[in-house]
């Protein structure tokens, strides 16, 4: 019986049966496997961010379920997929290689807006993007007198941001490898990922681990109170578990950053239904 036919399509090509089949395996870990950490651990259900445990169900979506905490509002998949399960969704299929990156342009272009938003705060200091992508931030920070570095789980991500853009740094780890390296930042950025973290208490750490003292975090992820989400929150073009795995609104991540020792240093705006914060270390 050949791929297609198995999956049930027909034409499908190989990045679309990539995907079709990670998506199967993804489904089939949310119900023999739990993480076994601070995000992941919703056993009997529990809040990640307060711990209470009135977390009734919110939505499903296909074979997942979300919860929403009543005392925080915090939204979260339960349960939650395996962490190296996640990362092969990002390893699998796409349309991003070592030579090509969707929307490069505008992407460097954002880049370099955001870093003139940022610069400021970490001029000629280290900076380490979290979730650096094809490497356009690292660089835009670059150009306007940074020493930036960065991070990804993805493998073609990773080597399109080295051979486009050799005089910065880039590491393919995960967040335990990437932290033996002890090394510290002026200012870290992390733009769409927090979203996609399944352990939280491992992220949050890795921040503050790596942030100097007084130094600062830049944190984008999208905001589920925004007047901007449709009122069918399932017609959100973000609401699309397994890739996001949970949802904030400003309250509960400001209570998330406060417990991991940060305190809020500015809010900035934009166009579309997001979070932006810049934190600072206490």
């Amino acid at each position: 019986m050949g791929r297609n036919t198995a999956l049930g399509k027909k034409n499908m090509t190989d990045g679309e049966a990539a995907c079709a089949i990670v998506k199967i395996v993804l489904r089939g870990s949310m119900v023999s496997k739990l993480e076994n950490s601070l995000s992941g651990d919703t056993e009997g259900g529990v809040c990640p961010i307060c711990r209470s445990t009135d977390v009734p169900k919110f939505r499903a979506v296909d074979d997942y379920q979300f919860l929403k905490c009543r005392k925080c509002a915090f939204v979260f998949l339960h349960p939650m997929p395996q962490v190296s399960v996640l990362e092969s969704m990002y390893n699998t299929g796409g349309r991003i290689t070592a030579d090509n990156y969707p929307k490069a342009k505008s992407r460097f272009h954002r880049g370099l807006r955001t870093a003139i938003q940022l610069y400021r705060f970490a001029w000629r200091g280290p900076v380490l993007d979290i979730g650096c992508g094809g490497g356009f931030q690292v660089e835009a920070f670059r150009l306007l007198g940074m020493r930036p570095c960065g991070l990804d789980i993805g493998a073609n991500s990773i080597a399109y941001a080295r051979n486009n853009f050799g005089k910065s740094t880039f590491y393919r780890e995960t967040f335990r490898e990437f932290s033996k390296r002890n090394l510290k930042f002026k200012l870290v950025y992390s733009s769409e990922v927090i979203e996609h973290i399944v352990d939280l208490d491992e992220y949050m750490k890795l921040l503050y681990d790596s942030v100097n003292k007084k130094g600062y975090v830049y944190i984008t992820t999208p905001n589920i109170d925004s007047d901007l989400v449709p009122e069918d929150i399932g017609d959100w073009d973000v609401f699309n578990p397994p890739r996001h795995v949970q949802f904030f609104n400003p309250d509960n991540l400001k209570q998330l950053f406060a417990d991991y020792g940060f305190t809020v240093r500015r809010r900035l705006y934009g166009p579309k239904a997001g979070l932006r914060y810049l934190f600072r270390k206490r």
